[in-house]
């Protein structure tokens, strides 16, 4: 399922910050430019937390409680999320409730409305182990906004960006 989303909406990955500047700089211009992205994979937060281990999932509804807009996990697409905040647009997402949602999803690849990437060769719940081994690895959360504006502040973004 399609859905618009705020920046807020979206607890981000920890790949922070972006790693390429030029993709961030490519993914900005299309979006002031009008130009659609492709889709954001994500899973609703209800579902991933019943695979977040005990460590994670204290830390998650510590963040939960003071972030209540942010409703979905997202999969891939940190430099399109980023971009399109920035832009000051909407994220075009694509929900992961069951195995066929993904299995769908893959069609969408031809035509370029999804990037091909490894969480369409996971089932749902292997997203949600994956989500969590990610979590492990560095455990803390934001959204999409937070850090975006993390990155404002510290001065790494490009600068026709800021």
């Amino acid at each position: 399922m399609e859905i618009e989303l705020t920046p807020n909406q979206i607890i981000t990955l920890n790949d922070y910050p972006v790693y390429n500047d030029s993709i961030l700089n490519e993914y900005f211009t299309k979006c002031k430019l009008g130009e659609e992205l492709p889709f954001v994979p994500v899973i609703r937060k209800d579902v991933v937390k019943k695979y977040l281990d005990d460590t994670l999932l204290e830390r998650f509804e510590r963040f939960e409680n003071l972030n209540p807009e942010a409703e979905y996990f997202m999969l891939d697409g940190s430099h399109r999320t980023t971009a399109l905040t920035l832009a000051g647009c909407k994220i075009t997402a694509i929900i992961y409730e069951t195995d066929p949602d993904i299995e769908q999803a893959k069609k969408l690849v031809a035509t370029g409305q999804i990037l091909q990437n490894e969480t369409l060769e996971y089932s749902l719940i292997e997203n949600c182990e994956e989500l969590n081994k990610h979590f492990r690895e560095k455990p803390y959360f934001r959204t999409v906004n937070q850090k975006t504006e993390k990155m404002k502040r510290e001065r790494i973004l490009p600068l026709e960006m800021n």
